[in-house]
């Protein structure tokens, strides 16, 4: 949800357009422009998707061709509009390829522990410590790099430390993760576009070789430290630290039981400080203003109400941000305010399907990396879909020349029908990006969204203005009993039967199909927008053709998961891999799933799968007595040769090192093979391999 959830409500519902006009052309002329938006995104999606860097030439050639294809075009309506939906998609593509030139090269990360050195960027409070990002690092006094380096500190190390400090650590360096499973998140791509060359963890204490001069951006860390520990020292640990991350956005400290409630019960979006929670404060700051204007006659005289409103509400929401974290979703949804707030004082419509296409450009152009992520696809799939259907239906829930019952009975649908649309056009995306889905989000955002708007973060609001008087406790107080009752549902509605739905990984074609259905309803007018509901229901149906693969080997090859009749068995070997394990867990949501240690049912190092098909050698010992007729052979150690024959799989350790995760899909007579490396093919931010890879047979 976005700054919508509360100025779409607030904007009074246009007036349709008379039945006449929308058979003519003419009420459609201007709804090309909506569209923009939609292709550059579409380019820069195919950018992503790409499994090879296209030359740096290509882009800016074909944009200049495109534009001058619009040019001979331009008289020619349907001409010069496919002109321009191709130029935007070029424009997209151009624009991502450019962001990725610009970062630094990945960084080699040496292996043991190393001396770290550099300038502290920023600090990060988890519930088992601290993390810094150190910039400008040096690597056993190395050369500076490009990228900087990320350290969780030791328990216990409580040094002194600010941002903008020289300091001087050892640690161990790890590269970016290798997606769990091919076609599984990309962390590389992450770090690389986030300026991250290196994550690790401290071996020794750090030291502070140089304290840095005060600054702003020192202050500014030190005064939302200074809060979240009063926070956290006035309030409960179960409330304190939800308080905290809504007050200073630092929501490491949030404990696992606590989020994990949040999500399930689809309010994770209120722990992530973004659009609701700016909405609210600009909501709150734009009303009380304005009843604050409306007593001085000298102000009413000179300066129009919503003007002064909109200036304090603008500037309540920069100190919000600020006290936040300036992150980028924060700063995103204070751009989208900014412009419903620019809509307000020159009198037009709050926020119209232009502002919003007006904001993914301007987003894009600054951030195309931000796309393929859910936080960008989620918060633009929900206003798209809470301005459309307010455009529709809104005037429904008018509650003028209605009584108290009415008014309060058309307001409680209106929150429901608000979260019905934001959640329902966001929660594809999200069963996309993080493969589950919570059906009963509708329930608890209806009695959530209301306790954060109107309790929670007033008070904390408050809480905030009294701290300089030492009188924070009397609004922490009401603003922990708001949080309670919040934690109250997410945990009752967290129990209730099927509360989160697993689901497998989807493919991309399915998703692509359904945003662009989703613009097609939202952005169109009249019964055309219908023909948006067959990629919809296509792309529904898509999301559920994925197929878990029948051997799945991970990028280290210390799990190995064999569909053996009707159980999917996944071995161990050495130290659990519980993340891996985790990440796993959608990719066989729908099979019955028996962990175990190879060591436990593997005698002599062997076992055998699927009839035989299937060949698992704890080393290259256990290949001694040969490898019979199997078809796929696996073994979490080199095998040196071993088992090689004609039509057989071998894969080993030497296989994932070099292809990192590898999934096989039987049909018949034939095997499928999928690669981490043949998904993401050759790109700025995967890794150097060898040249030596598989392709998909």
């Amino acid at each position: 949800m976005d700054v919508a959830l509360i100025a779409v409500r607030a904007a009074k519902p246009a007036a349709p357009p008379p039945p006449g006009a929308l058979r003519s052309s003419a009420a459609y002329a201007g709804r090309i422009v909506l569209f923009l938006p939609v292709a550059m995104m579409a380019g820069i999606l195919l950018y992503f998707d790409l499994r090879a860097e296209p030359p740096a030439w290509l882009a800016p050639v074909a944009i200049v061709l495109a534009a001058g294809v619009l040019t001979v075009l331009w008289r020619r309506p349907v001409g010069r509009r496919l002109a321009a939906l191709a130029l935007f998609a070029l424009l997209g593509l151009g624009r991502a390829q450019w962001q990725a030139m610009l970062m630094p090269p990945p960084i080699v990360v040496p292996h043991g522990v190393v001396t770290v050195t550099g300038r502290v960027s920023s600090i990060d409070l988890l519930a088992t410590g601290r993390r810094v990002r150190i910039a400008a690092s040096r690597l056993n006094g190395g050369p500076a790099l490009g990228r900087a380096v990320r350290i969780k500190l030791r328990r216990g190390d409580d040094v002194r430390l600010a941002a903008g400090d020289s300091v001087r650590v050892r640690a161990f360096l790890f590269a970016p993760s290798r997606p769990a499973y091919p076609g599984g998140w990309s962390f590389g791509r992450d770090q690389f576009f986030s300026g991250l060359g290196a994550v690790g963890f401290a071996v020794g204490k750090l030291d502070v070789t140089r304290v840095a001069a005060p600054g702003w951006g020192g202050a500014l860390r030190r005064l939302r430290e200074t809060i979240a520990a009063r926070v956290l020292a006035a309030m409960p640990p179960t409330t304190g630290p939800i308080a905290a991350t809504l007050l200073t956005g630092f929501e490491e400290s949030i404990p696992a039981r606590e989020r994990q409630a949040f999500i399930t019960a689809g309010l994770a979006h209120i722990l992530a400080v973004a659009g609701l929670h700016i909405g609210i404060v600009m909501g709150a700051l734009f009303a009380l203003a304005r009843f604050c204007v409306g007593w001085s006659e000298f102000l009413l005289l000179r300066v129009p109400a919503k003007v002064i409103a909109s200036a304090v509400a603008f500037a309540g929401g920069v100190v919000y941000a600020a006290l936040t974290g300036f992150h980028v979703p924060i700063e995103r949804s204070l751009a989208m305010a900014a412009l419903v707030l620019l809509g307000i004082v020159a009198g037009r419509r709050a926020l119209s399907l232009r502002g919003l296409a007006v904001a993914a450009f301007v987003l894009m152009l600054i951030e195309p990396q931000a796309v393929p992520g859910p936080s960008f696809q989620m918060s633009f799939s929900a206003v798209l879909a809470l301005i459309a259907g307010y455009e529709a239906v809104g005037r429904r829930f008018d509650t003028e020349g209605a009584g108290w019952r009415g008014r309060l009975g058309r307001h409680i649908a209106a929150l429901a029908f608000t979260s019905l649309l934001a959640g329902g056009a966001s929660m594809p995306f999200a069963a996309y990006q993080f493969q589950q889905v919570q059906p009963y989000y509708i329930l608890a955002n209806l009695i959530a969204v209301p306790l954060t708007a109107l309790v929670v973060l007033p008070a904390g609001m408050v809480a905030l203005v009294l701290m300089p008087l030492h009188l924070e406790v009397l609004a922490l107080a009401p603003m922990g009993w708001g949080i309670a009752a919040m934690l109250a549902v997410a945990r009752f509605v967290g129990q209730l039967p099927h509360a989160l739905i697993v689901i497998g990984p989807s493919p991309g074609w399915p998703v692509a199909l359904l945003g662009l259905g989703m613009a097609l309803l939202g952005l169109l007018r009249g019964r055309v927008r219908l023909a948006g509901l067959a990629p919809v229901v296509i792309g529904l149906a898509g999301m559920m053709l994925g197929r878990a693969p029948d051997v799945l080997v991970s990028p280290t090859a210390s799990l190995v998961a064999v569909r053996d009749g009707a159980v999917v068995r996944i071995l161990e070997t050495r130290r659990p891999d519980q993340y891996t394990l985790a990440q796993w867990r959608p990719v066989f949501a729908h099979d019955r799933v028996a962990v175990a240690r190879a060591a436990d049912i593997c005698a002599g190092g062997r076992c055998r799968f699927d009839h035989g098909r299937v060949l698992y050698l704890a080393d290259a010992t256990a290949a001694e007595n040969g490898c019979g007729d199997a078809r796929v052979v696996i073994s979490p150690e080199p095998l040196r040769g071993a088992c090689r024959a004609r039509g057989r799989y071998v894969i080993d350790r030497f296989s994932v090192w070099r292809d990192g995760a590898i999934a096989l899909r039987f049909a018949g007579g034939r095997v499928r093979l999928t690669t981490d490396r043949w998904v993401q093919g050759v790109r700025p931010w995967v890794a150097a391999w060898p040249k030596r890879w598989h392709r998909r047979q």
